[in-house]
């Protein structure tokens, strides 16, 4: 149905597995699509406002957010966009998959980024200028490329000072 057609426009279509849902406001300026399959329950979501954001979330649960996508909402599901070209306009990313738990966040072309798994985790600002990296083996600083700290496998490795006898 639709209401001032182009204003708003909400489409439904229902067969099994499939029952697919899209709103949209003023064509490409807003919209809001729901997949799900009614045989597993899964589900895939998109929102776009244009040109602010686009937030998607696919069946296997992985999301993306975009702040400042001008082609992403005409071109959905255009993976060579979305590879080549949304680095260069987009000011913020943030990313999870959801099956490893892994995440990354980037912040103006990665001048603050951050990236983390269940084990691990690494922070990088200033396009690598000061990073932080965290895993089993240990912490590490790095300012200007130079590191410093120790990780547990550097520290376990040197020979630990005998006390003298009196």
């Amino acid at each position: 149905g639709f209401y001032l057609w182009p204003l708003y426009f909400h489409k439904r279509f229902h067969s099994d597995p499939l029952d697919r849902e899209r709103t949209r406001i003023l064509f490409f300026l807003y919209s809001d699509m729901n997949e799900k399959n009614t045989g597993t329950g899964e589900s895939l979501n998109r929102k776009d406002f244009w040109p602010l954001f686009t937030r998607k979330k696919n069946f296997n649960g992985d999301t993306r957010l975009q702040i400042l996508a001008p082609l992403e909402p005409f071109l959905p599901n255009n993976k060579s966009i979305e590879r080549d070209y949304s680095p260069v306009w987009s000011v913020f990313r943030a990313e999870k998959n959801a099956k490893t738990g892994a995440n990354s966040q980037s912040l103006l072309w990665n001048l603050y980024r951050r990236d983390a798994a269940p084990a691990s985790k690494k922070i990088s600002l200033l396009f690598g200028f000061f990073q932080y990296q965290s895993n089993p083996q240990g912490k590490r600083w790095r300012i200007i490329y130079v590191p410093f700290g120790k990780s547990a496998k550097e520290m376990n490795s040197q020979p630990v000072p005998e006390k003298e006898s009196p």
